[in-house]
């Protein structure tokens, strides 16, 4: 069981965080906190009347506002997102709800250009983002393969991209291809060159960091095999960002595979303008250090459980 975070208004966030965006059950949620139903119930009704809950959780410490500040200031970040500990099954689908808040929130411009990555927390952050009232933003691919990546993972009527009236930018290529002069002859393609180029223009871009996992979304399709993940692991590697992997300081591994590759370089990436990073759980800690050193993304949205890890040495 967690433990019980009694004060007033941190408890309220987290039972009104737990039971709207993680879908938890009041049961649930009492079992968690330590409190009876009863008081999960009266705080629900208390935080409708407060206005903490409207259609985002809406508070300075629902984003676990101290946490944020150390992480920000210990990693020299512009920006950070926690949410309240989670369970590690429901991690990337919580993360994908609050990076869709996030988003939501900073939708500033009435002409927005929102570039998104590849992976499976990038994909649940569109499912359930929502431009309704955003009409002017146009969405772009930072990456190859990512049609294909959508449509093996969502069913046509649920794939996150049908939802959107907003216009699409996709490059129109795998995310790795057979050879460095496939990859050379496919970069030069006029439309491909002009996406590329547009999407560095991104006011947001969304990326996800992956693991050195069997499990990691890269390895499950097939990109590198097992036997391939060890020997990166041998040569330093700790996590991916676009398919492109680093080490413990963020230094990106020279590679062959890396010029197979259809994606906006990590250097590249680092001189965009707004990079949200979104990771979380005990298996990505040093991925997302590694993307920290390495200065790819500007702000990072996790875990209250990794953000700790991530404070420690």
């Amino acid at each position: 069981m967690a433990p019980n975070h009694s004060t007033h208004p941190e408890l309220h966030i987290r039972v009104a965080w737990y039971y709207y965006k993680a879908e938890m059950t009041q049961e649930e949620i009492a079992n968690r906190l330590g409190i009876n139903r009863a008081r999960v119930v009266k705080i629900l009704d208390q935080c409708r009347r407060e206005g903490i809950v409207s259609f985002h959780v809406n508070s300075p410490s629902a984003n676990c506002l101290e946490l944020e500040k150390q992480v920000i200031d210990r990693w020299q970040l512009r920006d950070a997102f926690i949410v309240p500990e989670i369970d590690p099954p429901t991690i990337n689908k919580n993360l994908g709800a609050a990076a869709a808040q996030y988003i939501e929130l900073n939708l500033c411009k009435q002409e927005t250009l929102l570039g998104f990555g590849w992976g499976n927390t990038v994909s649940l952050t569109l499912k359930y983002l929502s431009l309704m009232d955003h009409k002017e933003v146009s969405l772009i691919t930072l990456s190859g393969g990512i049609m294909a990546y959508l449509q093996n993972t969502y069913r046509e009527e649920t794939n996150p991209l049908f939802k959107f009236n907003s216009r699409f930018n996709i490059i129109p290529s795998p995310l790795l291809v057979s050879s460095p002069d496939t990859c050379r002859s496919i970069l030069d393609e006029p439309e491909v060159a002009h996406i590329m180029q547009m999407a560095q223009l991104a006011d947001i871009a969304v990326v996800g960091i992956g693991p050195m996992s069997a499990n990691a979304t890269f390895t499950q399709f097939g990109y590198i095999t097992p036997q391939e993940l060890e020997l990166l692991q041998k040569q330093g590697s700790v996590g991916d960002i676009l398919g492109q992997f680093f080490d413990k300081d963020g230094k990106r591994l020279d590679l062959d595979f890396h010029n197979r590759l259809i994606a906006i370089s990590l250097n590249n990436l680092k001189r965009m303008q707004h990079v949200i990073g979104i990771a979380g759980g005990e298996h990505k800690v040093e991925a997302i250090k590694g993307a920290l050193r390495g200065g790819y993304i500007h702000c990072l949205i996790t875990d209250e459980k990794t953000a700790l890890n991530l404070m420690k040495h």
